[in-house]
């Protein structure tokens, strides 16, 4: 509670000052993830529920399943092979070059490179990005396995009820359907357990970092395992778990203030 954790015994730092200079690039890897995450796999499951039994659902659902096997050290390899070392298109290590010298304000790399003082224009910005898009990329693609998997259940659920096919028999447009009812009443059920992908993104992002070298919490974290700095450790695993209770919590909550349903089953629990 006094925020003191202790010293390091590799560096002889307070073990906060590091774990505040690393967890923000934990926090942009695994934030660009989720949102990756969840822009295809809405995308995705949200065609799959409007085909559903056709050969798009089909070939959705099947190649989702296919991918929910693939390891992500595996994944995160084949990335670094065929676009880094035969395409030359990402790099395949770090956060930003080192020839660009940011100056750390957010502790995120995308934003401080737009903050950056030094007159770059925007090569920073890009440079960043094409660092971050890899390392994201093999971390998001088992948490979009779920989230598909999860909105076509809800989503072929939702245009079953008679108020969507009220809707479409007035006129409206598959996308006006989608957009005013369908994807209100079908994502805020599953958004608890969307939030639990980020369990699995914190528990791969270890992998992810020490793959790609990015200074993030996991890779100091094994650092301090391999060092036997036993106070980092602990007080790595407290910051990592204090965070998965925050966001499942943060979540529920903005759920039930979202979502009226849910708030009716609270107070029914509760009567």
């Amino acid at each position: 509670f006094s925020g003191d954790l202790g010293t390091s015994s590799l560096t002889g730092k307070p073990v906060v000052e590091m774990i505040a200079q690393h967890l923000p690039a934990t926090l942009e890897l695994c934030l660009s993830a989720i949102i990756i995450a969840l822009i295809v796999g809405v995308t995705l499951g949200t065609v799959a529920a409007f085909r559903l039994g056709r050969l798009t659902d089909w070939l959705i659902s099947g190649v989702s399943i296919i991918c929910a096997a693939i390891p992500v050290y595996w994944l995160a390899l084949l990335l670094i092979l065929i676009f880094s070392m035969l395409l030359g298109i990402f790099p395949s290590s770090g956060q930003i070059n080192l020839l660009y010298e940011i100056e750390p304000v957010t502790g995120f790399t995308l934003i401080d490179s737009l903050l950056s003082s030094d007159n770059h224009d925007l090569s920073a910005f890009y440079n960043a990005l094409q660092h971050l898009l890899l390392p994201a990329s093999a971390l998001a693609l088992l948490p979009t396995t779920e989230v598909i998997r999860l909105v076509r259940s809800s989503m072929g659920e939702v245009l079953r009820q008679n108020y969507i096919k009220a809707a479409f028999s007035r006129g409206l447009s598959p996308w006006s359907v989608l957009r005013r009812h369908a994807l209100r009443n079908a994502i805020p059920p599953i958004l608890p357990t969307i939030s639990m992908q980020f369990n699995t993104i914190m528990t791969s992002a270890i992998i992810i970092e020490m793959i790609f070298e990015w200074p993030g919490l996991g890779r100091w974290l094994m650092s301090s395992i391999a060092g036997r700095d036993y106070v980092a450790i602990q007080a790595g695993l407290l910051t990592i778990s204090a965070m998965l209770i925050a966001i499942n919590i943060g979540t529920e909550l903005f759920t039930n203030l979202l979502y009226p349903v849910k708030r009716k089953e609270l107070y029914g629990q509760q009567g």
